[in-house]
């Protein structure tokens, strides 16, 4: 597809239906009917998708999101419970044009299944709010609508700690969201001590990390520890190879104790590749060609190839994540523009039974069509083209076997426990009395600061 045809599809994705019954209400009975509104079709959402976990989804038309606690640009989007905290959502949208978005948010339990609490129950202030903060770029050969969010707010804050699902829709369309993003609430009744170290297995000690830890919950009450407690681990940013359902292995008095051998044991992979794309005139050393072909920016980026068989080497990375930056101009958010990146990964003899993706923020952690790379038979090299904002980028390469879902990191990127990772442990309540899951804990750890 050409370079006009693709901005053609992205600026013209198809708009969802718009629900307009509210112009010619008074504001009173608007919000009235607004409200009614919402808790009527949200619970209608949860009812049809009890059984369904919700995804995230990014549509075509939106670009470069980004997800965090405010202030702290490489964080999960994790925040305490009644406290100061505040997360903060970003993205841009191709076009000059200004689009009416709305949000919401939907309580989740442990598994991500909406959980079946009432709005009332965990939305304090408005069930659905505008987006009212947007600035539009200037000296880009790309236009876009740049959007920003804070929350929670004056408008709205969640009521309950647990699993959230961020919900951004056209006026008020939330059965057919734009963008849905994940976010967590926990309220600190446990402490969490964390035990990363080399795994007791030989054959895969020198490749892999073991993530074990102990819970004490003193002062929290928990009288079944293996009904009432669940626990996840994710590395990094993936959700494809996160642990789920963790029970104690051994609890008495005020501690729980989660050492196991097997459950908790990843790849250490190897530090992420890098790409500098902040500059459309000097040439970073991860940029092979940099071409204008009118109107757009083409990046070209130094051919890559499998680290396998390669010995580790620490360099500082970001864990997969990205941070937008331009140079040579004051406002990075509205001046960055977006360049057509094409990735290659080098392979003579692909395997019919592998799929390979590109990994990392910029792809939103996903596997899927949009970050699967198309092996080119002529040039003996996998390939994948993306519209990125100018930055500084974090990737990796996973390759998914058939019938798997979870990616491995070996095969192209080797896999070593001297690698330097971020881990989230989340730990979930639920006793008898509650209708869905608390997040009593929540604790980021990294591989470096360990036992050894």
């Amino acid at each position: 597809m050409s370079t006009n045809n693709l901005y053609k599809k992205v600026l013209n994705t198809p708009k969802r239906f718009k629900l307009n019954h509210y112009g010619n209400l008074s504001l009173n009975i608007r919000a009235w009917a607004l409200f009614l509104f919402v808790i009527f079709n949200i619970s209608a959402l949860q009812k049809v998708q009890a059984q369904a976990p919700m995804t995230e989804y990014i549509s075509p038309s939106i670009k470069t999101v980004q997800f965090h606690r405010q202030g702290w640009p490489f964080s999960y989007p994790l925040i305490r419970l009644n406290s100061d905290q505040v997360l903060q959502l970003s993205f841009d949208e191709p076009g000059s044009s200004t689009i009416s978005y709305n949000y919401t948010i939907v309580h989740c339990n442990a598994n991500w299944e909406p959980s079946p609490l009432m709005p009332t129950d965990y939305i304090g202030g408005n069930p659905i709010h505008p987006i009212t903060d947007y600035q539009y770029s200037f000296n880009t050969t790309f236009d876009y609508v740049h959007y920003r969010l804070t929350f929670p707010n004056a408008s709205m804050r969640p009521l309950r700690s647990g699993n959230y699902m961020l919900l951004v829709f056209e006026n008020y369309d939330q059965e057919n969201p734009v963008l849905t993003k994940k976010f967590m609430v926990h309220e600190p009744q446990v402490q969490i001590i964390p035990h990363i170290r080399n795994t007791a297995q030989s054959a895969i000690r020198g490749s892999h990390q073991e993530i074990n830890f102990e819970i004490d919950h003193k002062g929290f009450t928990i009288h079944n520890p293996n009904e009432e407690i669940s626990v996840t681990i994710m590395q990094n940013g993936r959700t494809d190879n996160k642990i789920t359902g963790l029970k104690p292995q051994f609890f008495g008095g005020d501690k729980m104790d989660f050492n196991y051998t097997r459950e908790t044991i990843m790849e250490g992979g190897n530090e992420f590749r890098y790409l500098d794309i902040r500059s459309t005139r000097f040439y970073s050393d991860r940029v092979e060609h940099i071409e204008l072909v009118d109107p757009f920016f083409h990046v070209s980026t130094v051919p890559d190839f499998p680290r396998n068989p390669s010995s580790y080497q620490y360099r500082q990375d970001l864990n997969g994540r990205y941070y937008i930056e331009v140079d040579d101009k004051n406002n990075d958010e509205l001046e960055a523009d977006y360049l057509f990146v094409h990735f290659r990964l080098m392979i003579d003899r692909p395997q019919p039974s592998q799929k390979v993706f590109l990994n990392g923020a910029l792809t939103n952690w996903a596997l899927n069509s949009y970050s699967e790379m198309k092996y080119d038979a002529d040039n003996n090299a996998y390939r994948l083209s993306l519209l990125l904002k100018q930055g500084y980028y974090n990737y990796q390469f996973l390759v998914v076997e058939q019938g798997e879902t979870a990616g491995q990191l070996f095969p192209m990127e080797n896999s070593f426990h001297q690698t330097e990772n971020d881990y989230l442990i989340l730990v979930y309540y639920k006793n008898f009395n509650d209708r869905s899951h608390r997040l009593v804990g929540a604790q980021v750890v990294n591989s470096v600061r360990r036992d050894e």
